[in-house]
């Protein structure tokens, strides 16, 4: 695994795909957390003052949901996060 995994980490431009892929997945997640906090059910502040779970990590658990029990829909449309419309 070692020589093989080092000589991919080497090309450029599979790097770049790779960071590109993280990037749109992220922001993704981001933009779900976000539309979940403003307009479903905001995020539990605990007494400490600090939310329970961060913005990035509610739509990420919304979308892992989603994707992994499709039946489970609910009334947003996770895919028109994608097209920015």
């Amino acid at each position: 695994m070692g020589s093989t995994f080092k000589k991919h980490l080497k090309d450029p431009e599979r790097i770049e795909k790779l960071v590109l892929l993280v990037m749109i997945a992220f922001t993704w997640c981001y933009k779900i957390g976000i539309y979940l906090h403003e307009n479903i059910k905001a995020i539990k502040v605990k007494t400490h003052g600090r939310k329970a779970k961060s913005i990035f990590r509610y739509g990420l658990d919304y979308l892992n949901n989603i994707l992994l029990n499709p039946g489970k829909q609910d009334n947003i449309s996770i895919f028109k996060f994608l097209s920015c419309t």
